[in-house]
């Protein structure tokens, strides 16, 4: 009877060490993630900023029209407008 007890008492303290083990893997992808999801922004912005350097190019009344253009594109009716 003891060794039956010994044994399961084994078997739990093994599957406890494979459950902490999955903790630390499942903080690590976590961790690793959040810098996947950072690198994905940073590289974005980039991108965005290389966008914008060629929209700003010409005159002040083509940089009115753009920012004019821009912020027609982003408004967003009030009410029944």
């Amino acid at each position: 009877m003891f060794y039956i007890i010994r044994k399961v008492f084994e078997r739990v303290r093994s599957f406890d060490a494979v459950f902490d083990r999955l903790d630390k893997i499942e903080a690590q992808l976590d961790k690793h993630q959040k810098l996947a999801d950072e690198n994905e922004s940073l590289w974005q912005f980039l991108d965005e900023q290389k966008e914008m350097e060629g929209v700003w190019a010409g005159s002040v009344d083509e940089f009115q029209d753009e920012i004019s253009d821009m912020m027609i594109r982003k408004m967003k009716p009030q009410g029944d407008a």
